[in-house]
């Protein structure tokens, strides 16, 4: 049976960090950014720590 392949879309959104947690980056932020405050924009650049009942599923996609 040939290997799993890493699903190439959650493999640019998410990251697994050396303790083993899985990270994502907030949305929002690319384009038309004229009205929002610059605190938001900094919020938003900010990765966030996905919640453990998401974990298995992520790692699933082949992730590393």
């Amino acid at each position: 049976m040939p290997k799993q392949k890493t699903k190439k879309a959650a493999k640019r959104r998410i990251k697994i960090t050396a303790t083993g947690k899985v990270m994502a980056f907030k949305s929002g932020k690319r384009h038309q950014n004229v009205g929002k405050s610059g605190s938001e924009i900094r919020r938003k650049g900010q990765g966030f720590v996905l919640a453990k009942s998401e974990w298995a599923r992520m790692k699933a996609m082949g992730v590393k």
